[in-house]
């Protein structure tokens, strides 16, 4: 049976709940949205069963081994730039990590983290209309421990984790009110019109290196990521000319030339 509870001294802006396992936690929230919780309703999983990544991929949710969460907002935005939601939560999610004592953490558009080149965690935001209101889920995945975990074939040598960047040991919720701290700020700047290039301030990995872009129905091709445009887009410069402006597309980082 899953149990749930309240976090018994939350921030006065965000309400967190625990479940000891759940389908995902980006599910609990849209149906929290679904039933008029408020903006800042948090859910924090030990385990997901059915977690899922974007595109949807499964993601791997160990328990106790990860950070697996969802934060329910609302957001009062153009919905052209909805779509830099999921940048500015990994811009978050660094800067969390990162004052926590992790080193070195990338974040590379649309919305992995790494670490050394392994997947360290992801954002998946998801919305949902109830009439005219608008909610998001904003899923984030971090890997704490994997030490000694139980880790699928596929993804061996693939993934790591906190406990491997030199930060202390971390329980999840400790990490998920850090996050929720440096996301705060960077949402309402979002909300109230900021830049979004300036609000990723040059935290992306892999700008002004090589990529390869597959877009659904388009021929595979290569160019060199120059940059974020001003709804979040990625600016790709095509072999043989012409920049393109990314929505949204997979993105292969390929190693830069010496």
């Amino acid at each position: 049976m899953n149990s749930a509870d309240q976090s018994p001294h939350p921030p006065a802006h965000w309400t967190i709940r625990r479940f000891d396992e759940i389908p995902s936690t980006n599910d609990s929230i849209l149906e929290a949205a679904r039933r008029g919780e408020p903006e800042w309703t948090v859910h924090i999983a030990r385990r997901q069963s059915r977690g899922r990544g974007r595109a949807g991929h499964s993601w791997w949710s160990p328990e106790d081994r990860g950070l697996w969460m969802s934060i329910l907002l609302r957001p009062r935005v153009d919905g052209r730039r909805l779509g830099a939601l999921a940048l500015v939560t990994g811009i978050a999610v660094k800067g969390a990590l990162e004052s926590l004592g992790a080193r070195p953490i990338d974040v590379f558009w649309p919305n992995d983290l790494y670490l050394q080149g392994r997947k360290l965690g992801g954002i998946l935001c998801e919305a949902r209309s109830h009439g005219p209101v608008l909610a998001v889920a904003v899923g984030i995945g971090v890997n704490l421990d994997l030490q000694g975990a139980d880790t699928p074939q596929e993804l061996q040598g693939a993934v790591a984790s906190l406990s491997e960047t030199g930060a202390a040991r971390q329980e999840p919720e400790a990490v998920a009110v850090r996050i929720l701290e440096c996301l705060h700020p960077l949402y309402r700047a979002l909300e109230n019109g900021a830049s979004i290039p300036a609000l990723i301030q040059g935290g992306l990995a892999g700008i002004g290196g090589p990529v390869r872009v597959r877009l659904p129905g388009q021929e595979t091709w290569t160019g060199m990521a120059v940059g974020i445009g001003k709804q979040g887009e990625l600016l790709v410069l095509r072999d043989g000319g012409g920049t393109e402006a990314l929505l949204s597309a997979d993105v292969e980082y390929l190693p830069r030339p010496f």
